[in-house]
């Protein structure tokens, strides 16, 4: 029987004797690259430099910034570099600031991959910040130019509101703890009273301590210039804050385990902050009462410090997360307790601050640890020399 075709081939009818047409070449306007519509279009005060032609678009926004600073080719990187620099001098920026950042930018042009991070610069009073964004067909960088003054501004005033706000509410704090320490000191011998005292002293501790995590948090740039560094000797730091928790609660006791001596360099108040964060957040999370052991290791040449307590511990899902800001972990031993979700955000800024490391470990229903690596030049086991 004969096979049906269900796929015909096709005939090709054309007027050269049935054979298919040769493909002609199809002619392509050339490649455009629209620049000067794009930078033009920008709403941002931005500009693009062409380093295969030695091109400079700008546009509005920027010209607005800086008159000068107008759309022109030049004879080569050399007349390029002394126009921007002459720019920049008009604007009163430092020269000195701005080569680094120039060169840079020139060092990418060719590169593969360029790359760039952004730069703040001071132009007179004003601050500027140029973000760079390279491009490959062709050769160029896109700069945007955006004008953070009023922002910085703001954010002075901000802190500055902060430091005030810091020192009136620490004034009467510390006022509430050194009589609550001379009417200890007077009672020792009537134990309802003393006990009534102690509680007043822990809750206006534990209440500064809040204060001090609030208006910390509140800071946008919390960087290492804002520490006072120092050498400290961390043993004898930490028998002092151990030494504090003494009375805290009949459940619960701490523990500390360190070498005879331990000094790195970092900022007392914010060491003072972090680890107290660490030991009331694992006394907290230990509604139970049990041991919180506070250590300082060697691994490998570096200090570790850490907090492990006997606790409730932490869902193995949750732990990526516990560092983020408002952060509450959602399980039925946690909701009972209360807290704001800022304290392991401010100890792991602090960390981040000083150069350190923050890592937490956890076995949900048996408790958790969390290690500093106290990453630091003059971190060592040898005492502080007076």
């Amino acid at each position: 029987m004969e096979r049906k075709q269900f796929y015909p081939s096709r005939r090709h009818h054309h007027r050269n004797g049935g054979k298919r047409p040769l493909s002609a070449k199809r002619t392509r306007p050339p490649h455009s690259f629209p620049i000067a519509s794009i930078v033009e279009e920008a709403q941002d005060a931005i500009c693009y430099i062409d380093f295969t032609r030695n091109h400079l678009y700008s546009n509005e926004e920027l010209r607005a910034m800086c008159p000068a600073m107008v759309t022109r080719r030049f004879e080569d990187v050399t007349a390029l570099t002394a126009f921007f620099f002459a720019r920049f001098e008009e604007n009163g920026a430092d020269l000195d600031a701005i080569a680094p950042v120039w060169q840079e930018m020139l060092d990418n042009r060719f590169l593969g991959c360029p790359n760039m991070d952004a730069h703040r610069l001071h132009l007179g009073e004003r601050v500027i910040q140029l973000i760079f964004n390279f491009t490959n067909t062709p050769r160029g960088v896109f700069i945007m130019w955006r004008d953070e003054t009023e922002t910085i501004l703001f954010e002075e005033q901000k802190d500055a509101f902060l430091a005030e706000l810091s020192h009136d509410f620490r004034t009467p704090l510390t006022a509430i703890n050194g009589y609550a320490e001379l009417l200890m000191y007077r009672h020792t011998d009537d134990e309802k009273t003393h006990a009534m005292l102690t509680l007043v002293k822990q809750e206006a501790e534990r209440l500064e301590r809040l204060v001090d995590n609030f208006l910390d948090y509140q800071r946008v740039s919390y960087s290492e210039e804002l520490l006072t560094r120092q050498p400290i000797d961390l043993s004898r730091l930490l028998e002092s804050i151990v030494s504090s928790y003494d009375a805290t609660s009949a459940n619960h006791r701490v523990t500390l385990s360190t070498p005879e001596s331990a000094t790195i360099e970092a900022d007392q108040d914010k060491l003072l902050q972090l680890v107290h964060n660490l030991v009331g957040n694992a006394i907290k999370y230990s509604p139970n009462g049990g041991t919180i052991d506070v250590s300082v290791t060697d691994e490998d040449g570096t200090l570790v410090l850490s907090v492990k307590d006997s606790g409730i511990g932490i869902p193995e899902e949750a732990l990526p997360y516990i560092f983020d800001e408002y952060y509450r972990v959602d399980s039925d031993a946690h909701r009972p307790i209360k807290g704001t979700g800022l304290g392991l955000r401010i100890c792991k800024r602090i960390a981040e601050a000083h150069g350190w490391g923050i890592h937490a470990d956890s076995v949900y229903g048996e408790g958790t640890t969390f290690a500093i690596y106290l990453y630091s030049p003059i971190a060592t086991n040898q005492p502080v020399h007076d």
